[in-house]
C-alpha cells in the first residue's frame, strides 16, 4: 500500500486509478496525516473488459459444458448469433 498526498492524487489520478484497477491500495494523506484509505472494488476487480483476451477466455470457458448440437455447422447465422441463443437456450432452462 502506497501513501500519497491529495496534490499527488490531483496530478496523477490516471495512475492512481490504474492502482486501484491492478488491485492496489493507497492511503492518501493531506497536512502530513493519513486521512483515508483508497480500496479496489472486489466486483471492479473481477470485471472484464468486453472484448479483452481475459474475457474470451471467460466467455469460452462457460461454454464448455454446453451441448452443441450437430446441426450448428450447417446453420447459416453468424458463430455470434449461434453462441448467443445456445447459451440463452441453456439459462432458459
Amino acid at each position: 500500500m502506497g501513501t500519497i498526498t491529495t496534490k499527488q492524487l490531483r496530478d496523477n489520478m490516471s495512475q492512481v486509478i490504474s492502482d486501484l484497477r491492478q488491485g492496489k491500495s493507497v492511503q492518501l494523506s493531506y497536512r502530513h496525516s493519513i486521512i483515508g484509505v483508497l480500496q479496489p472494488l472486489q466486483e471492479a476487480s473481477q470485471t472484464l473488459r468486453r472484448s479483452s483476451p481475459e474475457a474470451i477466455r471467460e466467455g469460452l470457458n462457460g461454454l464448455k459444458d454446453m451441448f452443441i448440437p450437430d446441426n450448428a455447422s450447417k446453420d447459416t447465422r453468424s458463430i455470434k448469433e449461434q453462441l448467443t441463443d445456445l447459451r440463452d437456450r441453456k439459462y432458459a432452462s
